[in-house]
């Protein structure tokens, strides 16, 4: 009883320190990322961002489509700590990074031939002709990557965070010196945002075989440790196949119905929408799912409650930053951004909605840790289906800003199946799922108290 309570002590104190560092990493990031928007919104137009933000699309998808795993398979797994099992994982990442890029190159070639031939909508994002070789270089951010040490992932599994962190945040800044420095004395360029990502990728993947202790990773090939790898990860393959399209059909979709400038507003206002959503999934990666997974490992009659004591704050604060955002989004992009953006304030008030479905993406963690990684992928389906079906038809018929609360909402449908799968695990408390929605006006009472009390300052 006292090494099981003595256990469980040691459990919560790596999740409470790995959440910190989590969530002081992660807010420290998008600091930084919104003092470089509103130095770079200054230096650059919206068009360059719209570019810029079509060139990630494709090196995001590629990234997703080819996920087969790895760092899951090491952080469940009861080798995760075998040199044998590491060096193998380290050698698939590598070769995974170089497909990648070739993937992205591809693309970028297609797109250049399109072009020629005339495939895409007049003035759309698409016919920018700097787009394939943006892309092209953007590629390279993959291929170093994937040299990146298997360390990172050790002190994810441990929930061992802070080194992590600090070597994340300084890869980002280096980056964002890069950025300014190339607008500055350089070019006042979409290359300026180039440029500093594949130096923030050239930083991280230095630091991450310099900072971490425990042996260097090296190359080594295990058929046993390959086939383990990919019997866990084929479900997540297919997931991330179907999420790449979820998480970037948007602005792929959209970078064929509007043009770069409409689309770089549009990336300013989903960035600022989705900063909640991109804390809990950093947290499902780095603290949830290694959470979740111990508890079902250790303490499985344990994990509905645990799951639901998560659940509790992660949708007490996406609930009441969702009413405030909606209240409050026009206000916050016209103090924060000039006239040319200030349009990403009604998007940023609509796209607010997309934060109540936040809990969702914790359900996902919960059914990697149980073995069941083809639940998301069920998700993921009815979500495609909606988003990649529905977009282009909204936009026909209502224009973009039907289009926006299509983007808000589509997340709606996959709901049912997530509480039944809930259900059929055991886990689900239909009170728990939604007793925290109320909370959405007290945070749109926040917001427009703080409306006022901007419209008295400025």
């Amino acid at each position: 009883m006292e090494n099981r309570l003595e256990n469980n002590n040691n459990l919560w104190s790596r999740v409470i320190k790995a959440g910190l560092w989590a969530l002081t990493g992660f807010g420290m990031s998008q600091v930084i990322r919104l003092a470089n928007n509103l130095v770079m919104t200054r230096l650059l137009v919206p068009e360059m961002f719209g570019i810029m933000a079509l060139a990630q699309v494709f090196l995001f998808m590629m990234t997703l489509i080819s996920d087969i795993g790895i760092k899951p398979s090491i952080i469940r797994s009861k080798r995760g700590d075998d040199p044998h099992f590491l060096n193998t994982a380290w050698t698939i990442q590598i070769i995974r990074g170089a497909i990648i890029t070739a993937l992205v190159l591809l693309v970028a070639l297609i797109i250049k031939v399109a072009n020629q031939y005339g495939l895409f909508s007049e003035n759309s994002a698409y016919t920018d002709p700097e787009l394939p070789m943006i892309i092209a270089v953007m590629s390279l951010t993959s291929l170093i990557n994937g040299f990146s040490s298997i360390n990172i992932i050790i002190a994810n599994r441990k929930m061992l965070l802070g080194r992590l962190t600090i070597i994340q945040i300084i890869s980002q800044i280096t980056g964002i010196f890069v950025m300014i420095g190339w607008a500055l004395f350089i070019e006042r360029s979409v290359w300026a945002l180039v440029s500093g990502a594949i130096v923030s990728s050239l930083i991280l993947t230095i630091l991450s075989h310099t900072s971490f202790p425990g042996k260097r990773s090296r190359v080594e090939w295990n058929s046993d440790v390959f086939w383990e790898i990919f019997h866990y990860g084929k479900w997540i393959l297919v997931s991330s196949l179907i999420s790449a399209f979820l998480a970037q059909g948007d602005r792929l979709i959209l970078g064929n119905l509007i043009s770069g400038e409409m689309l770089g507003i549009y990336a300013i206002a989903y960035f600022l929408a989705s900063a909640v959503n991109q804390a809990i999934l950093n947290l499902n990666i780095t603290v949830f799912f290694p959470l979740f997974s111990e508890i079902n490992r250790n303490n499985e009659k344990d994990l509905a409650s645990i799951y639901y004591k998560v659940r509790r704050v992660s949708d007490g604060i996406s609930m009441s930053l969702a009413g405030f955002l909606f209240v409050s989004g026009g206000t916050i992009v016209n103090l924060l951004f000039d006239q040319r953006y200030h349009d990403a304030g009604w998007m940023l008030s609509v796209l607010s909605f997309s934060l109540i479905f936040t809990g969702t993406s914790i359900s996902n963690a919960l059914y990697f840790s149980v073995d069941k990684p083809k639940y998301p992928s069920f998700k993921a389906i009815i979500d495609t289906v909606i988003l990649l079906g529905g977009l282009p038809f909204i936009f026909k018929i209502g224009g973009f800003e039907w289009a926006v609360w299509l983007l808000a909402l589509y997340l709606i449908g996959s709901l049912p199946m997530d509480l039944y799968l809930k259900n059929k695990l055991g886990i689900l408390n239909i009170v728990k799922e939604f007793y925290m929605l109320p909370i959405m006006l007290v945070g749109g009472a926040a917001g427009y108290i703080f409306n006022k009390m901007v419209s008295l300052i400025v």
